[in-house]
């Protein structure tokens, strides 16, 4: 995962429809991925497969081992500065996703895992076909007091 770029959007839509493809043929009807972050670091923390049954036959494995043609962001530093343009290749899905969810946040609040950091979730409705992303961004808020006498 790199910094925010235009390019981040293209990634996300690009990418949309190869995971919703994924999922389906696994018969998941429902995913929610967490991550978190601070301290200038953040990542993934859990994904969440429904229906519960796909989770109990242990799902988690097939989608690190099924694999899917990605869109990731790449770049290339050239005449003093960063191009940024989209590289097929291919991913697990579990790879993807995990990408993919850092790519769309990033692309709304990039920096989001510096300082205080931030958390949130992505739910992929598989059978409506929709995509929802929540994110919560931390700060330390402080009040000074002065006082004479």
């Amino acid at each position: 995962m790199m910094g925010y770029s235009p390019k981040s959007f293209e990634a996300v839509r690009a990418n949309r429809q190869p995971l919703l493809d994924a999922l389906a043929a696994l018969a998941i009807t429902q995913l929610v991925v967490r991550y978190e972050g601070g301290g200038d670091s953040g990542d993934v923390s859990e994904l969440e497969i429904f229906p519960e049954s796909l989770a109990q036959a242990n799902i988690a494995n097939t989608l690190k081992v099924e694999q899917l043609t990605y869109h990731c962001l790449a770049d290339e530093y050239q005449d003093g500065e960063y191009r940024y343009f989209l590289q097929e290749q291919q991913s697990s899905i579990d790879s993807a996703l995990r990408d993919f969810v850092l790519t769309w946040v990033d692309a709304h609040h990039g920096g989001w895992e510096n300082n205080d950091g931030g958390s949130g979730t992505m739910t992929i409705n598989v059978t409506e076909g929709t995509f929802r992303l929540e994110h919560t961004e931390y700060y330390t808020e402080c009040s000074n007091y002065e006082y004479d006498l």
